[in-house]
Protein backbone atom coordinates (compact mmCIF):
# COMPACT_ATOMS: atom_id res chain seq x y z
CA UNK A 1 0.00 0.00 0.00
CA UNK A 2 1.34 3.73 -0.92
CA UNK A 3 0.63 6.49 1.13
CA UNK A 4 1.12 10.37 -0.07
CA UNK A 5 -0.23 13.74 0.29
CA UNK A 6 -1.95 14.62 -3.38
CA UNK A 7 -3.97 17.01 -4.94
CA UNK A 8 -6.81 16.00 -6.93
CA UNK A 9 -6.58 17.69 -10.65
CA UNK A 10 -9.07 15.56 -12.34
CA UNK A 11 -11.85 13.02 -12.42
CA UNK A 12 -13.60 11.24 -14.85
CA UNK A 13 -16.77 8.70 -14.52
CA UNK A 14 -15.55 5.24 -14.09
CA UNK A 15 -18.61 3.51 -14.35
CA UNK A 16 -22.26 4.47 -12.75
CA UNK A 17 -20.85 4.33 -9.17
CA UNK A 18 -16.89 4.73 -9.63
CA UNK A 19 -14.95 7.30 -10.59
CA UNK A 20 -10.97 7.67 -12.15
CA UNK A 21 -9.52 10.17 -10.18
CA UNK A 22 -5.86 11.76 -11.27
CA UNK A 23 -3.73 13.25 -8.40
CA UNK A 24 -0.74 15.34 -8.25
CA UNK A 25 1.40 13.42 -5.00
CA UNK A 26 4.40 14.63 -3.41
CA UNK A 27 5.86 10.95 -3.44
CA UNK A 28 4.30 9.54 -6.74
CA UNK A 29 3.79 12.53 -9.39
CA UNK A 30 1.24 12.05 -11.12
CA UNK A 31 -0.99 8.67 -10.50
CA UNK A 32 -4.70 7.54 -11.56
CA UNK A 33 -6.88 5.90 -8.95
CA UNK A 34 -10.24 4.50 -9.10
CA UNK A 35 -12.24 4.67 -6.44
CA UNK A 36 -14.66 2.17 -6.47
CA UNK A 37 -18.12 2.64 -5.38
CA UNK A 38 -16.96 6.33 -5.01
CA UNK A 39 -20.93 8.18 -6.07
CA UNK A 40 -22.60 5.96 -3.71
CA UNK A 41 -24.15 8.14 -0.64
CA UNK A 42 -22.50 5.38 1.65
CA UNK A 43 -19.57 5.69 0.32
CA UNK A 44 -16.37 6.41 2.52
CA UNK A 45 -15.06 8.78 0.01
CA UNK A 46 -18.20 10.75 0.29
CA UNK A 47 -16.71 14.25 0.95
CA UNK A 48 -13.35 14.14 1.06
CA UNK A 49 -13.04 13.95 -3.35
CA UNK A 50 -13.19 17.80 -3.99
CA UNK A 51 -11.33 19.05 -7.03
CA UNK A 52 -8.16 21.51 -5.87
CA UNK A 53 -7.89 19.86 -1.70
CA UNK A 54 -5.07 18.29 -0.51
CA UNK A 55 -5.42 15.09 1.09
CA UNK A 56 -3.55 12.32 2.15
CA UNK A 57 -4.19 8.87 0.13
CA UNK A 58 -3.82 5.52 0.37
CA UNK A 59 -3.64 2.94 -2.95
CA UNK A 60 -2.78 -0.20 -3.75
CA UNK A 61 -0.24 0.14 -6.66
CA UNK A 62 -1.39 -1.67 -9.63
CA UNK A 63 1.69 -3.60 -11.85
CA UNK A 64 -0.02 -4.26 -15.22
CA UNK A 65 -2.08 -1.12 -15.53
CA UNK A 66 -1.25 2.86 -14.78
CA UNK A 67 -4.81 2.54 -12.96
CA UNK A 68 -4.23 1.93 -9.29
CA UNK A 69 -7.32 0.98 -6.59
CA UNK A 70 -7.49 4.33 -4.21
CA UNK A 71 -8.27 2.57 -0.98
CA UNK A 72 -8.57 5.84 1.27
CA UNK A 73 -8.74 9.34 1.02
CA UNK A 74 -7.94 11.62 4.81
CA UNK A 75 -8.47 15.26 4.16
CA UNK A 76 -5.80 17.60 5.94
CA UNK A 77 -6.94 19.48 8.53
CA UNK A 78 -7.77 22.28 8.31
CA UNK A 79 -8.99 22.24 4.93
CA UNK A 80 -8.08 25.19 2.78
CA UNK A 81 -11.04 27.21 1.20
CA UNK A 82 -10.58 28.90 -2.15
CA UNK A 83 -12.08 32.71 -2.58
CA UNK A 84 -14.99 31.71 -4.12
CA UNK A 85 -16.00 32.78 -8.00
CA UNK A 86 -15.21 32.20 -11.42
CA UNK A 87 -11.97 33.40 -11.76
CA UNK A 88 -10.46 31.22 -9.08
CA UNK A 89 -11.95 28.40 -10.49
CA UNK A 90 -10.84 29.05 -14.08
CA UNK A 91 -7.62 29.68 -12.57
CA UNK A 92 -7.52 26.65 -10.28
CA UNK A 93 -8.48 24.38 -13.25
CA UNK A 94 -5.87 26.16 -15.99
CA UNK A 95 -2.94 25.33 -13.31
CA UNK A 96 -4.46 21.84 -13.04
CA UNK A 97 -4.75 21.02 -16.23
CA UNK A 98 -1.14 22.22 -17.11
CA UNK A 99 0.04 20.29 -14.22
CA UNK A 100 -1.92 17.52 -16.09
CA UNK A 101 -0.51 18.48 -19.99
CA UNK A 102 3.27 18.02 -18.40
CA UNK A 103 3.62 15.73 -16.11
CA UNK A 104 4.43 11.76 -17.12
CA UNK A 105 2.31 9.40 -14.84
CA UNK A 106 4.55 7.79 -11.78
CA UNK A 107 7.66 10.51 -12.35
CA UNK A 108 7.90 11.77 -9.20
CA UNK A 109 8.56 15.83 -9.25
CA UNK A 110 8.49 16.92 -5.39
CA UNK A 111 8.70 20.50 -6.50
CA UNK A 112 5.66 20.47 -8.61
CA UNK A 113 3.35 19.31 -6.36
CA UNK A 114 4.68 22.24 -3.71
CA UNK A 115 3.90 24.71 -7.01
CA UNK A 116 0.73 23.76 -7.70
CA UNK A 117 -0.02 23.35 -4.11
CA UNK A 118 1.38 27.10 -3.10
CA UNK A 119 -0.54 28.05 -6.23
CA UNK A 120 -3.76 26.79 -4.75
CA UNK A 121 -3.16 28.59 -1.57
CA UNK A 122 -2.84 31.31 -3.45
CA UNK A 123 -6.11 30.87 -4.83
CA UNK A 124 -7.40 30.86 -0.74
CA UNK A 125 -6.28 34.40 -0.23
CA UNK A 126 -6.03 36.30 -3.21
CA UNK A 127 -8.21 36.85 -6.54
CA UNK A 128 -6.00 35.52 -9.14
CA UNK A 129 -4.09 37.81 -11.58
CA UNK A 130 -2.26 37.82 -15.04
CA UNK A 131 0.95 38.81 -13.22
CA UNK A 132 -0.40 35.09 -11.02
CA UNK A 133 -0.63 33.08 -14.11
CA UNK A 134 2.28 33.94 -15.80
CA UNK A 135 3.96 33.28 -12.98
CA UNK A 136 3.20 29.66 -12.61
CA UNK A 137 4.06 29.16 -15.81
CA UNK A 138 6.97 30.39 -15.47
CA UNK A 139 7.83 28.47 -12.57
CA UNK A 140 6.37 25.12 -14.21
CA UNK A 141 9.16 25.25 -17.17
CA UNK A 142 11.62 26.17 -15.12
CA UNK A 143 11.13 22.83 -12.88
CA UNK A 144 10.28 21.18 -16.39
CA UNK A 145 14.42 22.17 -17.27
CA UNK A 146 12.24 23.71 -20.18
CA UNK A 147 12.81 27.44 -19.68
CA UNK A 148 14.09 29.81 -22.20
CA UNK A 149 14.76 33.03 -20.73
CA UNK A 150 14.74 34.44 -23.95
CA UNK A 151 11.02 33.40 -24.34
CA UNK A 152 7.78 34.05 -22.60
CA UNK A 153 6.99 31.13 -20.18
CA UNK A 154 4.34 30.11 -22.51
CA UNK A 155 6.85 30.40 -25.69
CA UNK A 156 8.99 27.83 -23.52
CA UNK A 157 6.33 25.70 -22.51
CA UNK A 158 4.39 25.80 -26.49
CA UNK A 159 8.27 24.69 -27.68
CA UNK A 160 7.75 21.40 -26.36
CA UNK A 161 5.54 20.91 -29.13
CA UNK A 162 2.01 20.53 -26.75
CA UNK A 163 -0.70 22.86 -27.15
CA UNK A 164 -1.48 25.12 -23.90
CA UNK A 165 -5.08 24.14 -22.67
CA UNK A 166 -8.10 26.37 -24.71
CA UNK A 167 -8.95 27.91 -21.18
CA UNK A 168 -5.45 29.40 -21.25
CA UNK A 169 -7.47 32.25 -23.41
CA UNK A 170 -10.69 32.60 -21.64
CA UNK A 171 -8.88 32.73 -18.32
CA UNK A 172 -6.50 35.92 -19.21
CA UNK A 173 -9.47 37.67 -21.27
CA UNK A 174 -11.17 37.42 -17.96
CA UNK A 175 -8.47 38.76 -15.81
CA UNK A 176 -7.84 41.79 -18.80
CA UNK A 177 -11.68 42.41 -18.39
CA UNK A 178 -11.51 42.74 -14.38
CA UNK A 179 -8.77 45.18 -14.50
Amino acid sequence: MQQTKALLIRKYRLSETSLILVWLTQEHGKVKTAAQGAMKQTSAFAGCLDLFGEVEIAFLWNKKSDLHILKEVVPMIPQRQMIPGYLTLLSASYFAELCDLFIELSHPVPELFDLLNRAFGFLSNKVPTRTAVEYFEQELAKALGIFNPSLSAKESLSATGSQLPPSRKRLLDQLDKKR
